[in-house]
């Protein structure tokens, strides 16, 4: 059974291992799972979750399908405007928040801190992934805007073929004051933007 990454990182943390706070994920499932029109179908916003975590084999695979690499490293599982590849995910779980390094198959632990209430909106969950634009590297702030989608629905998608929750948050704080705690917990710069915050966990 897969172990939770609460549970990968106490292990980590009691060895001594890993002090760079760089955390190799398992494989992300890229095979197999019901038919693509099943899913579609099967898709539902989930507001409600379990307490139970998330293993380390479903944030993998979320992770992968929301903007992991599909193929050279100019293929992502979400398109972009004129390929300009202008987002980071960052898992936010109740021990810290993690950013998806895509090209290793790893996380980085940003913050020891539980992030989640700034990511949240109205949705309690177990996690979000938070989506944050670069906006040196966007073709535009618009487009940024419109490509969050495309990650956002492979989220969708990806947890119901895994029977997981999730749920894209409208109601997400972006007021001035909210954005500027969460960069400065992420450590992220001044044309980093976070755009839009997915709860995922396990249905209720």
């Amino acid at each position: 059974m897969s172990k939770s990454l609460s549970l990968v990182l106490a292990a980590v943390f009691a060895v001594g291992v890993f002090a760079a706070e760089k955390y190799p994920l398992e494989p992300p499932q890229k095979t197999g799972g019901e038919g693509f029109f099943t899913v579609l179908a099967q898709r539902r916003s989930i507001r409600k979750f379990s307490e139970v975590p998330l293993s380390v084999s479903e944030i993998s695979t979320l992770l992968w399908a929301g903007f992991g690499i599909s193929g050279d490293k100019d293929r992502r599982t979400a398109p972009t405007a004129a390929n300009r590849r202008e987002f980071t995910l960052y898992a936010i779980f109740p021990e810290g928040a993690y950013k998806y390094l895509p090209e290793s198959n790893e996380v980085e632990r940003v913050s020891t801190e539980d992030l989640r209430p700034l990511a949240a909106g109205n949705v309690t969950a177990p996690g979000y992934i938070l989506i944050v634009a670069d906006l040196k590297r966007a073709a535009s702030e618009e487009y940024a805007a419109i490509d969050s989608g495309y990650i956002s629905q492979n989220l969708y998608l990806a947890a119901t073929a895994m029977k997981l929750g999730s749920c894209a948050l409208g109601s997400f704080r972006r007021n001035e004051e909210n954005v500027a705690k969460l960069k400065s917990a992420l450590g992220l710069a001044e044309h980093e933007k976070p755009i839009l915050s997915q709860a995922v966990g396990k249905p209720e």
